[in-house]
């Protein structure tokens, strides 16, 4: 039997290069009869546009369609980089960022849907500060609302441990909290540590934190701290005033100066010892040091330079044993919603499978290991 070609609208399939951002000549390289293609001098089989949609990222369905789709994505304004910076709004977002931040907002337009359907009361504390707030008001009042015991340090006892433990308590507070360092599950789609840690998506009723699970786990905790802090302003996006006030915030909470200055008496420079009782990466106990004129500028700059040079080279996993990180990647409270829905009847299990991006023995297994979450 001859297989079936399709007629397919040349923009379209232009549009479907551009979005996948891989560039005409890895499309050529990939499909020989591309060109072809394209002036409409032969027609692509179904099996071919097939393999094209997962080549560019993009459903199968929109190749077939007569005009090119108009995708229009929100823009995140807040990422925190490696560089620990705001994202230059003015660049483009990698194709893989773009893809993980219409699948987060998809996942959140649904859990805001089923919470204003079910009636949850909104988060109390998003929006709840402002920049204005003296530093020692706002630390008091988010550690306050965590219900952050004084001694947390003296129960955790890695900064992999601390990263985790403020997860639990930012999730039982209705933060849905992802943590991914590839695209889905797809392991050749890595996320780029250098592009952005994280972002914040603010809402009343279904706050959320990506954080990009490339990254070290003392950089995760960080980066979970400071999206929570976006949260409390209520904001997913900066201003000149906000990215310096969520890192002061952020280090204030984990490294509390008072504390900083009692540590620091005792092992004077011995950034190993402070990691150690901290919890933390020893970039934030530097810029502590030098805010409380520990050390001055020039040592900052010796500090960061021997730690470069120590982390140089070495590799960032984007996950680990499957099964143990999709609960990550699915969002552990975002399951629980989920799993409500499921028992409820207000979502069929083709829909969950969907919007987790997980299915059969791997779903069940991911509710079941999420059980009691949120």
């Amino acid at each position: 039997m001859a297989a079936v070609r399709v007629n397919v609208n040349p923009e379209v399939l232009m549009w479907a290069v551009d979005y996948s951002q891989k560039g005409m000549e890895a499309f050529e390289k990939k499909f020989t009869m591309f060109p072809r293609w394209l002036d409409q001098s032969e027609q692509p089989t179904v099996k071919q546009l097939e393999d094209m949609a997962r080549f560019a990222y993009v459903p199968f369905g929109y190749l077939m369609l007569s005009e090119k789709p108009d995708i229009k994505i929100r823009k995140i304004e807040d990422f925190r980089t490696s560089h620990n910076c705001g994202f230059h709004t003015s660049g483009e977002y990698s194709a893989e960022l773009r893809d993980t931040i219409i699948d987060i907002r998809r996942r959140q337009e649904w859990l805001r849907e089923y919470k204003e359907e079910q009636e949850y009361a909104p988060i109390p504390f998003i929006g709840s500060i402002h920049t204005d707030l003296i530093d020692e008001a706002v630390v008091e009042k988010i550690c306050k609302e965590l219900r952050l015991p004084v001694d947390w340090r003296d129960r955790i006892d890695s900064k992999q441990a601390a990263f985790h433990y403020f997860l639990d308590i930012i999730e039982s507070k209705g933060v849905v909290v992802f943590v991914n360092g590839i695209v889905g599950n797809n392991t050749h789609r890595k996320l780029r540590v250098e592009e952005f840690r994280g972002f914040a998506l603010s809402d009343k009723l279904a706050p959320v934190i990506f954080i990009n699970g490339s990254d070290a786990p003392a950089a995760r905790l960080f980066t979970l701290l400071h999206e929570l802090v976006h949260l409390f302003l209520g904001q997913d996006g900066l201003d000149d005033h906000t990215e310096p006030f969520c890192n002061r915030i952020s280090a204030k909470i984990l490294v509390p100066p008072a504390l900083f200055h009692e540590q620091w008496h005792k092992n004077p420079e011995d950034f190993d010892a402070l990691e150690k009782f901290f919890k933390v990466s020893q970039l934030v106990l530097y810029r502590m040091a030098l805010s409380l004129e520990k050390i001055n500028d020039e040592e900052y700059a010796r500090w960061i330079a021997l730690y470069n040079k120590k982390h140089q080279g070495k590799k960032k996993s984007a996950g680990g044993n499957f099964y143990n990180v999709v609960p990550y990647r699915a969002g552990r409270s975002f399951c629980r919603y989920v799993r409500e829905a499921l028992h409820e009847g207000r979502m069929s299990y083709r829909e969950a499978y969907q919007l987790l991006g997980v299915r059969g023995s791997t779903f069940e297994n991911v509710m079941k290991s999420t059980e009691g979450r949120g």
